[in-house]
C-alpha cells in the first residue's frame, strides 16, 4: 500500500481541552493544523459527568475566544461565588468571596467532556483536521531543513512543529525522552457526584482530613456536588469497595455534614495521583503542552488552568514565526519554556506546600496552619489576593 502524503503546519498528539484550544489558537492563525485522537467527539448527556475541571477567569477567557464558552455555558456549568477551606482537626478555616474582588464568581465547575465536545465543534469550524487514531509514530524529529514526519497508516504527515498534548503519560513525550522529574503522592483521587439535604449555594468547599482533601464542588443542580477526595491508598481502597450508601454517609460524616445528609448519584470512581514536569519542555520540533509537561495534586483545581496557560503563552509565542525556520522556531519554544516552567514550579511548590501542610497531624504544624488560615480571614488584602489567585486575575 502506498502512503499517501500530507504536508501542514502544525501536528497536535491529543484531542483534549488542551490540544483542542491550541488548535484553535493556531488555526485562527491560518496555519493548517491537524489534530491526532484515538477516541471520537465525546457525546453530551443529560447525566452529569465525573471528571469536572475548576475553570477561572484566564481560562474561561481562552474558551470564548476559541468560541466555545457560550456554548458550554448555556449547556451546562457550575459557577461558584465563594470558597470555604477548612481543617478537620483544628480551628483553621478560611472564606473568600467574589464581591471581595468586585467579581460575578470566582470560577465556574464545568466537566471536561462536554468542553471538549464543544472545542471539538469549534476546531472542525475553524479548519482544524481531526484524524482518530491510536496508530501513529514518530519517523523523524525535524531539523534545520526537514520537518517533523508521523506515520499514520495510510498517511505520512509532515509538520514544522508537533505539540503532544497527549496526557500524563504522554507517547510523544516518551519518543523524545525529555528529562521527567515524578513523585507518586501515595493517593487515589475518587471521584463521584453526591446528592446533599441542603443547598450548596455555588460555594466551593474542601475540608482538609489527615488522610487527604476532600473538595465538594457546586454543580448547575443545587442540591448535587461534584466531589474529589484525595485519599490514601489505603483509605482509597476502602472507599471503593464500600456499597454507595456506606460511602456517602462517609463523605457526610468527614465533611462535618456542612451539606447535611448526603446520597450517591452516580458511579465512584478513582485515578492514581502523582505530580511531574519535564525538565525540558522541548527538543528539535516537538513540544510539549498540558498534562505531558506537568501533572500536579487535584487539590487546588488548577491542574487545567495550568494547561489552558500553556496554550495561550504558546500560541502567542508563535505568533508570526516562521515555523519552518528552526532557529525562529527555537527561540519562540525556548521563550514558551521560560515563562511556563515558572509557573508551573511555583504551583507545585504551592501544591506540596498545602499538601504537607495539612497531611500531618503534628500538633505544632497543626497550630502553626491554624494561625496561617485566620490570618487571612483577618487581613483583607491577603484574602483578595487569595481570591484573585483563584480567579485567575492575579498581576505578577
Amino acid at each position: 500500500m502506498t502512503m499517501k502524503r500530507k504536508k501542514v503546519d502544525v501536528v497536535i498528539v491529543g484531542g483534549g481541552m488542551i490540544g483542542l484550544s491550541l488548535a484553535i489558537g493556531l488555526a485562527q492563525q491560518n496555519r493548517r493544523v491537524v489534530v491526532l485522537e484515538r477516541h471520537a467527539q465525546p457525546e453530551l448527556s443529560n447525566k452529569l459527568a465525573l471528571r469536572v475541571s475548576a475553570l477561572n477567569d484566564r481560562s474561561r477567557a481562552l474558551l470564548n475566544r476559541c468560541g466555545a464558552w457560550p456554548l458550554i455555558q448555556a449547556h451546562r456549568t457550575g459557577p461558584y461565588q465563594s470558597m470555604q477551606v477548612w481543617d478537620k482537626d483544628s480551628p483553621a478555616h478560611i472564606e473568600f468571596s467574589a464581591t471581595e474582588i468586585n467579581a460575578a464568581d470566582l470560577g465556574a465547575i464545568a466537566e471536561n467532556n462536554v468542553v471538549e465536545h464543544f472545542l471539538w465543534q469549534c476546531a472542525e469550524q475553524t479548519g482544524v483536521e481531526m484524524l482518530q487514531t491510536d496508530q501513529w509514530s514518530i519517523l523523524s524529529s525535524g531539523d534545520e531543513t526537514t520537518p517533523v514526519e508521523i506515520d499514520v497508516g495510510e498517511w505520512l504527515l509532515s509538520a514544522d512543529l508537533l505539540v503532544g498534548t497527549d496526557g500524563g503519560r504522554s507517547k510523544v513525550r516518551q519518543h523524545t525522552e525529555l528529562p521527567l522529574t515524578f513523585w507518586d503522592y501515595g493517593q487515589q483521587g475518587i471521584v463521584a457526584n453526591i446528592r446533599t439535604e441542603q443547598p450548596h449555594n455555588g460555594v466551593a468547599r474542601q475540608v482538609f482530613l489527615p488522610t487527604g482533601p476532600l473538595a465538594l464542588l457546586p454543580t448547575p443542580d443545587p442540591h448535587t456536588v461534584s466531589i474529589v477526595w484525595s485519599a490514601d491508598e489505603d483509605l482509597a481502597s476502602e472507599l471503593l469497595h464500600e456499597a454507595p450508601e456506606r460511602f456517602a454517609k462517609q463523605v457526610e460524616t468527614e465533611s462535618g455534614r456542612v451539606l447535611g445528609a448526603c446520597e450517591c448519584v452516580s458511579e465512584v470512581k478513582a485515578f492514581p495521583l502523582r505530580m511531574q514536569y519535564v525538565r525540558q519542555w522541548y527538543q528539535h520540533r516537538i513540544v510539549l503542552a498540558g498534562d505531558a509537561a506537568h501533572t500536579i495534586h487535584p487539590l487546588a483545581g488548577q491542574g487545567a488552568n495550568l494547561g489552558f496557560g500553556d496554550v495561550k503563552a504558546l500560541t502567542a509565542q508563535l505568533e508570526g514565526v516562521n515555523l519552518s525556520s528552526l532557529s525562529q522556531l527555537q527561540r519562540s519554544l525556548s521563550a514558551y519554556q521560560r515563562e511556563r516552567k515558572a509557573d508551573t514550579q511555583l504551583m507545585i511548590a504551592a501544591m506540596e506546600m498545602f499538601k504537607r501542610g495539612f497531611g500531618t497531624a503534628n500538633p505544632v504544624i497543626k497550630g502553626l496552619r491554624a494561625l496561617a488560615f485566620a490570618l487571612p480571614n483577618k487581613l483583607t488584602f491577603i484574602k483578595r489576593k487569595l481570591a484573585e489567585v483563584a480567579l485567575g486575575t492575579e498581576r505578577s
